[in-house]
């Protein structure tokens, strides 16, 4: 076998430590420091949960279904995460919460229950069984340390002509939609939302998000449109802020 590049077992033995002391960061985090004696204590939460994701004029029935997963899957994600604050296990993660919960429910595992797509109402619906545990959270948390070090180095042409994959990933992709909110990296945050409005042309959850974007630049009206748009594509949390916005109320 080759003896590979000079110094290449050092840099490989950097890179775990580093990964290592990050988890364990995150470890110590969580009350009782210790994921194993968590799970000692609590079970994995078993949650059943169902979507249906309507989709609209340029929707293939492979993006209905992915979007409809991604609203059962993030469901299952809230429930969870609810078990285990009430339990005293889950940190409040803040203003990352939105993030972090997206990348929980990319890789949390499910079992199909049932799924079906009528091509008459164009409307997809999924209901799977599943359990996340405090250690999809600590995972998902790691991954987006991990996404959110990697987009700091991105170039000025790539925040302002972001590449979006023609992969159906929509848990990861609004997770970097969310990091860019947080960090009130607003202008950058409506471009790429912009983008993955082409690709997502009928998702409520991603002009929701745009909303909140537009709220952080005092651009109210924007703000109201794009509320408009989430409602009317059933999204009943717009609804209810729409209706804040409104000084006629």
């Amino acid at each position: 076998m080759g003896q590979g590049f000079p110094g290449h077992s050092t840099m490989k033995f950097k890179t775990a430590a580093k990964l290592f002391f990050l988890s364990m960061v995150l470890v110590h985090s969580y009350p009782g420091g210790s994921i194993a004696e968590a799970d000692s204590t609590v079970q994995e939460m078993q949650t059943v949960t169902a979507f249906s994701y309507h989709a609209g004029p340029g929707d293939s029935r492979q993006t209905a279904r992915a979007l409809a997963l991604y609203g059962a899957t993030h469901k299952a994600v809230l429930l969870s995460a609810d078990h285990l604050a009430d339990s005293g296990l889950l940190k409040d993660y803040g203003d990352r919460k939105m993030e972090i919960f997206c990348l929980v429910a990319d890789e949390m595992p499910y079992r199909m229950i049932d799924e079906s797509f009528s091509e008459k109402t164009g409307i997809a619906t999924i209901k799977i069984k599943s359990s996340a545990s405090l250690k999809d959270f600590v995972r998902a948390e790691i991954r987006d340390a991990a996404f959110e070090k990697e987009e700091m180095n991105f170039s000025l042409q790539e925040e302002l002509e972001p590449v979006v994959s023609p992969t159906i990933a929509p848990a990861q992709e609004l997770s970097r939609a969310y990091r860019y909110i947080r960090n009130h990296h607003w202008r950058m945050a409506i471009i790429y939302l912009d983008h993955l409005e082409r690709k997502y042309p009928h998702w409520a959850t991603l002009f929701l998000a745009k909303a909140m974007a537009y709220l952080g630049m005092n651009e109210t009206d924007r703000a109201t449109s794009a509320l408009t748009s989430a409602c009317y594509l059933g999204e009943q949390d717009a609804c209810l802020r729409m209706n804040e916005l409104d000084p006629s109320d």
